[in-house]
């Protein structure tokens, strides 16, 4: 769906319901507040949102956590919980490192989660905000939304999953929706949990990070596996497929590429996957690729013209301006050879027949047969051959095209997953595998968040539970183990928030100044 219709479309349903509801509330009151108090939706201004206190979902949770008793599950629950214990402890110094690192670092972007989380910019590791329409596609609002609803949602189903093991009783299970930002919460007996063993109770606040870490790792594994699971309907990573043609494409038209055209090679450099694809392209950017002509066709098809001139950008023309389908050929000397060569320095060519009778590419002069030519073209301009077949395996006509690379990578979408057979579609295993790589990177990123010790995150409550049950003894006094816990949580809320800054600073606003 087009962003623009998307967002038109969320706020008509989000007026719409805020309308009935306030119908509603005036002219049946007592009807409409017992569905309310049943289901637990509230509808507010551009806002959704749901609670259970006592509902199915709560007695089902709890029945679930009781019947594993003492079952091989529970054991096998709670010695997970226990690694969710580790992990959370090594990433908090993880999470402080990248926040200083963050912080002090040059102006480097990286790229992360809806919140914060951790990438590559050059050598340097360090958070970035990720927004749509800011560093993310827009297009792709609907698996931003849908991936923090599943992120969200194991997050605190991990937390209630952990108390109802710790016999910890959970009053309550929320989500709301703020226009399209969801959050999930989960509130437990505050009695209860700090009645817990120091461990027992670590297991409960680190059951949400340990939940993303595994969702992270179980979304990593389908991602790796999709060449296998994928196997009896598409080929993967042998060829691209063209999914998507912009109406303003360059390459449009019945001599260009057509959708579910599988493109096999770009110039010599072959196409086995969307990552070879971008760098095929890059390649024909800065390479500028010769073709192996033989003399024979350079003497019967040369169109020079009487007087060669330079243009007004400085190339040298030898050929007639108004034919937009010949070229002018710069001969490329073999230093290898010292005999001269049989042929003039420059010569006007067809292109397409040029490239047809070619019988290979050079970069250095050299040739196996005939002599190198290469195509005088404007500085960003590079002749493209795009080799393809259909999916019924016939090879068709190669596509040329002469022009920016970029324009080619900006209107023309490609997909890794080759359909065995024409009724299936790429995009259904593209939106899976997209879906997959935004649900890896924003775990990672929310888990690596809540491990940080700053307000409102679950490392804030590990860190006062670390400090009053290992200072108990050194530290007596409550109030004081309450005034460190304050102060390292508050430490942590400032570099959080100074790295928060920096980063909305150097990713939404200064792009805007």
């Amino acid at each position: 769906m087009d962003p623009v219709v998307f967002f038109i479309v969320l706020t008509t349903l989000y007026g719409v319901m805020y309308f009935f509801d306030r119908f509603f509330k005036s002219c049946m009151h007592y009807p409409y507040d017992a569905f309310l108090r049943n289901t637990g939706l509230s509808v507010n201004f551009m806002s959704l949102h749901w609670h259970s206190s006592a509902s199915t979902f709560n007695r089902m949770l709890i029945r679930w956590g009781s019947t594993s008793g003492n079952s091989f599950t529970r054991n096998f629950l709670v010695k997970s919980f226990n690694m969710g214990v580790l992990l959370s402890f090594l990433l908090l110094p993880i999470g402080i490192i990248l926040l200083i690192i963050t912080i002090f670092s040059g102006s480097g972007t990286g790229s992360g989660t809806g919140a914060a989380t951790t990438a590559a910019a050059t050598s340097v590791v360090q958070l970035e905000i990720l927004l749509p329409g800011v560093n993310l596609p827009l297009q792709e609002i609907g698996y931003y939304i849908a991936t923090l609803v599943l992120c969200t949602l194991l997050h605190e189903l991990g937390h209630a999953l952990a108390a109802v093991l710790e016999d910890v009783p959970v009053t309550g299970f929320g989500f709301k929706l703020y226009y399209c930002l969801p959050l999930a919460y989960t509130e437990l007996s505050h009695d209860h949990l700090n009645g817990l063993r120091w461990f027992r109770k670590l297991r409960v606040l680190c059951a949400g990070i340990w939940n993303n870490f595994l969702f992270a790792g179980f979304c990593y594994l389908l991602i790796s596996t999709m060449s296998i699971t994928m196997s009896p309907f598409y080929i993967l990573n042998k060829y691209v497929i063209v999914t998507e043609l912009s109406l303003k494409s360059p390459l449009r038209g019945d001599r260009g590429l057509q959708l579910d055209n599988v493109v096999t090679h770009l110039n010599d450099c072959p196409v086995t996957s969307e990552d070879s694809w971008l760098a095929c392209l890059h390649q024909a950017q800065i390479v500028r690729q010769g073709y192996c002509i033989t003399s024979d066709f350079i003497r019967m098809n040369d169109e020079s013209i009487d007087i060669s001139h330079h243009g007004a950008d400085g190339r040298l023309q030898c050929c007639d301006e108004r034919n937009p389908n010949v070229s002018c050929f710069e001969y490329v000397e073999d230093v290898t050879v010292d005999t001269p060569a049989e042929i003039p320095q420059h010569v006007c060519l067809n292109i397409r027949r040029t490239l047809e009778d070619a019988s290979g590419y050079c970069k250095t002069g050299v040739c196996s047969q005939g002599y190198c030519l290469r195509p005088m073209l404007h500085n960003t301009s590079s002749l493209l051959v795009f080799k393809r077949r259909n999916l019924q395996g016939q090879t068709l006509a190669p596509v040329m095209y002469v022009g920016q690379p970029r324009d080619v990578l900006r209107t023309v979408r490609v997909s890794g997953f080759v359909p065995h057979y024409a009724h299936l579609s790429s995009a259904w295993p593209d939106a899976l595998s997209l879906l997959l790589r935004y649900n890896v990177v924003f775990s990672i990123g929310l888990a690596l968040v809540n491990a940080i010790p700053c307000f409102g995150f679950d490392g804030a409550h590990i860190t006062s539970t670390v400090i009053h049950s290992f200072l108990v003894g050194r530290v007596e006094e409550h109030a004081k183990r309450d005034l460190i816990s304050l102060i390292i949580t508050s430490v942590g809320s400032l570099f959080f928030g100074l790295a928060l800054l920096k980063v909305a600073w150097l990713s939404l606003l200064r792009p805007l100044l």
